[in-house]
């Protein structure tokens, strides 16, 4: 019984399907990217030119154009990761390495259940559907506004943030409740201070619900202030409790997303450490320690890592790519597994050779200091460094 043949995808499509990849590190993909993100802004700028008042009309019409045309592409570009999801997901799998040789059945495409597809359309539905019905400055071309919303498929920041608040939640709670009883307890006492004073003004416990919270939060437009002298001793230990508890918080999610970020970082370390040949046999214990030194770094095609007679102040590992060490009288290839830039940090000599990458490329930097570090703690591969250090110096090359 043999194998069913998998569909080659045409190599149109196939191009097509490289530039949608949002985590594709190609010139073509990244050149796409900046483009959307000159749309979006170009987008914004529009809506706001646009409500802006005594426009000449063919200011209008420009602004209005502009906002129609990028919509229009917006909801192409759209339907077409609908159509393409399947292509797009099996790419990124191929890429991550996470099909082997076929056998890893592709998944059947479900692009409204996934978060960033209806992100995505969410970005440009309401605004489609509404343009043909209330195109006016103060009606469908607001909806621009969400097209700011395409720019967090780029950022972690909102899944580290929503992490963070489900591991800190206690205390954040606890801030809340704090935060709550300043508030409530303020605009009751400000209340019984000031209604004598000024009853149309603190005229019951939630208009001065009002006072409290600008007070609490620093903000003070002004509109009520306590005459009394209860009344603005109950609004200074607002001001203060204010200030407390903002910065409580923020020094909780400070702290967390220092912790989850140096947690990302050491996941990351760890997995592309795992797949460096040089370290391979090393134990669980030894690539903890590296990992903690090691900082992951991504390079597009044709980038310069380092230049000849630069300062050494780091080596490199590579953990995916290949680049091209550009020596006479024959350039050198370094690919997956290699190592490079040690002698410099060895020796306090300059770079002897500039480096480009000849395609998008994943390396993990060992700075000098952390050389040392690991040289004290794992002395075994350090010697391990300095043999192949020598053996290239008696090549004549880095």
């Amino acid at each position: 019984m043999t194998m069913p043949e998998a569909k080659k995808t045409p190599p149109g499509i196939e191009a097509l399907v490289g530039l949608l990849d949002r985590e594709s590190m190609s010139s073509g993909a990244r050149l796409y990217r900046r483009a959307e993100a000159a749309l979006i802004l170009v987008g914004l700028l529009a809506m706001i030119v646009w409500t802006t008042k005594n426009l000449t009309p063919a200011e209008g019409r420009l602004a209005s154009t502009a906002l129609l045309v990028i919509l229009v592409l917006f909801v192409l570009d759209t339907l077409l990761r609908v159509a393409l999801v399947g292509a797009i997901r099996a790419r990124q799998r191929r890429a991550s390495r996470r099909a082997a040789a076929g056998l890893v059945e592709d998944l059947e495409p479900a692009w409204s259940g996934e978060a960033w597809g209806t992100l995505d359309t969410l970005t440009v539905l309401p605004m489609a559907i509404a343009a043909p019905f209330f195109w006016t400055p103060t009606g469908a071309p607001l909806l621009a506004s969400l097209w700011l919303l395409r720019f967090a498929r780029y950022s972690p920041g909102g899944r580290m943030l929503a992490t963070v608040i489900m591991r800190e939640r206690q205390p954040i709670l606890g801030v809340f409740l704090l935060f709550g009883m300043v508030l409530l307890g303020g605009a009751v006492l400000a209340f019984l201070a000031e209604r004598s004073a000024q009853p149309e003004v603190f005229s019951s416990v939630g208009a001065s619900l009002w006072w409290a919270i600008t007070t609490l939060t620093t903000t003070g437009y002004g509109d009520m202030v306590p005459v009394t002298l209860l009344g603005r001793l109950v609004g200074g230990g607002v001001m203060i409790g204010g200030i407390s508890t903002i910065s409580l918080l923020a020094g909780i999610l400070a702290n967390g997303f220092s912790a989850e970020l140096k947690r990302t970082e050491f996941l990351r370390s760890w997995d592309m450490i795992s797949k460096v040949s040089f370290f391979e046999n090393a134990g669980a214990a030894t690539i903890a320690d590296i990992a903690a030194l090691l900082r992951p770094r991504d390079y597009p095609p044709r980038a310069v890592v380092t230049r000849r007679g630069q300062p050494g102040d780091c080596m490199y590992f590579i953990v995916d790519g290949e680049v091209e060490v550009l020596i006479e009288p024959n350039p050198v290839r370094l690919r997956s597994g290699a190592f490079f830039g040690e002698i410099a940090i060895l020796t306090g000599a300059p770079r002897n050779a500039t480096i480009v990458t000849t395609r998008a490329t994943q390396l993990l930097s060992l700075d000098i200091a952390d050389f040392r570090s690991l040289a004290a703690s794992r002395p075994e591969l350090t010697d391990l460094i300095r043999k192949e250090a020598d053996l290239r110096l008696g090549k004549g090359r880095q």
